[in-house]
């Protein structure tokens, strides 16, 4: 539920709008089902406040307050090696520090996280945006290379947001379907600064976009696009990147990203996509990390050289719908399985049940994480 409050004053008037969620999240990961379960719990409760003073400006603060309980805090606390689950969850990777930790112990934390608040002004053809806000430059769906400044992680279903960054942005529109876009992410030196432009168009059907700069200590140049064939989705990202101070090394980093789908008349949806990574590795490539929402490059979406992914999801009912999803290392044989179920208990209540299985030889992408089983309760309103 989304509700507006109209107050006058001098003539004047003013709007609010307000809306939010709250879920229940528990997850029980193991490694084989015959050993240890741990369980891991999550209360998550998001609030959205926006005021438009007038039809230029607009003024939005969102949060999301988090109590995190359970085996995995204190079983993550337990190591010596690791700071506390408090320092991880409580680190703010922006430029200002908008996170707080209330409360925390041997297996809790309770945390709030400002990820939205900025202030908008918009006037002709003009559109300026600062403060902590979401840089959408993507155009794939798993895998987004064009997204260099809050580039996220797919395995974290939970965050539907996504993160945003410290920065301000100008959009001039040239046209109904293009526009130019600056964007300057703030850092405390020059080495920790990203200075973005972007311009984007329709041609031939399809969404044309070139992106050029520097993001922190690189030189980046891009290229997306979305349109159809045959009435299925296609979407590609393209980016470069090349260490400012090693312009004499020839070789730098390219990241993309294909992806292809298409939704039969019965509601049959099917996904495909396939990341490269110039600089990724074609053996064993290493454990990721699931837990990571905020990359700090669109460099390091994957750490295989190759990777594929592929998605069928199915309307079964009006309040039924099943997806199936997997990711695939073909060069360690690693994987990535993901059955889901969505069940909608009314129009602002739903039910999700999300596996995620990891599979995989040790010192793989996937290898080694385990199994996880997911149970999730939102109330929206």
């Amino acid at each position: 539920m989304t509700f507006e409050t109209m107050v006058s004053a001098q003539d004047k008037e003013s709007n609010f709008a307000f809306k939010g969620y709250l879920k229940y999240l528990t997850t029980v990961n193991f490694q084989d089902v015959n050993e240890d379960w741990i369980t891991d719990n999550l209360i998550h409760n998001r609030l959205e406040l926006k005021y438009y003073p007038s039809d230029k400006w607009t003024f939005d603060l969102e949060m999301r307050n988090r109590l995190f309980y359970g085996e995995q805090v204190k079983l993550y606390n337990q190591i010596d090696s690791l700071p506390s689950y408090g320092d991880f969850v409580g680190t703010d990777h922006g430029f200002f520090n908008l996170s707080h930790n209330w409360a925390e112990g041997s297996s809790y934390v309770l945390n709030t996280t400002i990820d939205r608040f900025f202030v908008d002004y918009s006037s002709g053809n003009w559109l300026v945006r600062a403060g902590r806000h979401r840089i959408n430059w993507g155009q794939n769906l798993v895998w987004n290379p064009n997204d260099v400044f809050n580039a996220y992680s797919y395995f974290d279903f939970d965050y539907e947001e996504r993160p945003g960054t410290d920065a301000v942005r100008v959009q001039y529109y040239t046209g109904s379907t293009s526009a130019a876009e600056f964007v300057y992410q703030l850092g405390d030196d020059i080495d920790d600064m990203s200075f973005m432009g972007l311009y984007k168009f329709s041609k031939w059907n399809y969404d044309i976009q070139f992106l050029a700069g520097q993001v922190k200590r690189d030189l980046v140049v891009g290229t997306g696009w979305s349109g159809d064939i045959k009435g299925g989705g296609f979407r590609g990202e393209f980016t470069y990147f090349h260490d400012k101070d090693s312009l004499s090394d020839p070789v730098g980093q390219l990241i993309a990203s294909i992806s292809g789908d298409y939704t039969f008349p019965n509601s049959l949806y099917l996904h495909t996509s396939v990341i490269y990574n110039s600089k990724g590795s074609t053996g064993k490539a290493g454990m990721i990390n699931p837990n990571v929402v905020t990359q700090t490059s669109a460099k390091y979406l994957t750490l295989s050289r190759f990777d594929m992914f592929g998605q069928v999801s199915y309307q079964i009912s009006p309040l039924w719908r099943a997806d199936f999803s997997t990711i695939i290392n073909p060069y360690d044989g690693s994987y990535f399985v993901s059955p889901s179920a969505i069940y909608s208990l009314t129009d602002n209540m739903e039910l999700l049940f999300l596996a995620q299985i990891y599979g995989g030889d040790a010192g793989t992408e996937f290898g080694g994480i385990g199994k996880l089983f997911n149970f999730r309760y939102k109330w929206a309103f």
